[in-house]
Order: structure tokens, then sequence, then C-alpha cells
């Protein structure tokens, strides 16, 4: 299980993390710096790996290692549920930013 870290996020690690089939826990702040762990998530489809608070942090957490089974299953899934996930479609985002130069000329 990875924890991302406070109140920096990890970015580029948690993405790391998750293709690697290890999920991830984060803890949304106010800030953006503090809530892209919760984007990348969303992104991910596994939004209830989202906490609010720190109790509800560590609990997830706690939650998640008491599990094994799941884990297991999670482990095996996490990786192509990341490829088939918006994080990995460079051809839609690649699209999107096109409409976005297009139409900032006009």
């Amino acid at each position: 299980i990875a924890l991302d870290s406070m109140p920096y996020c990890g970015g580029t690690t948690s993405c790391d993390a998750l293709w690697m089939g290890v999920p991830l826990v984060s803890l949304a702040g106010r800030h953006f710096y503090e809530r892209m762990g919760e984007s990348i998530l969303h992104a991910l489809g596994r939004p209830e790996w989202v906490t609010e608070d720190e109790a509800s942090y560590v609990a997830m957490a706690v939650n998640l290692a008491g599990d094994p089974a799941r884990l297991k299953g999670i482990r095996e899934a996490l990786r192509e549920q990341m490829r088939s996930s918006p994080l990995c479609d460079a051809t839609s985002m690649a699209r999107e930013m096109e409409r976005a130069f297009l139409k900032m000329l006009g």
C-alpha cells in the first residue's frame, strides 16, 4: 500500500505505484498540490481511496492492509484498470489539447 505524502502529493511516484499494482491512499487537502492524489484516483476510478481527514486516512490504510485477499485482487487488476483509465489515454489527451490550442487561436 502506498501512502500519498502530505501536504505535497506524490504525483509521478503515485502513478508509478499504481502502475505496479500498489493501491494508493490519499488525503485530500485544500490546495492544488494537496489534491493531486485525489485527481489521480478519481481518474483511475478509485475515489474510495481518497480520504478527507487523518483518521480516515489511517483507517483506510489499516483496512486495506488487514485484507490480504482483497489486496491480491487489487494488485492483479490495478495495472489493467490504470491502462484503460483516462490517465493512460494519450490519444484523447492530445485531441483535447489540440482543441484547446485551436480555441485559443480563435
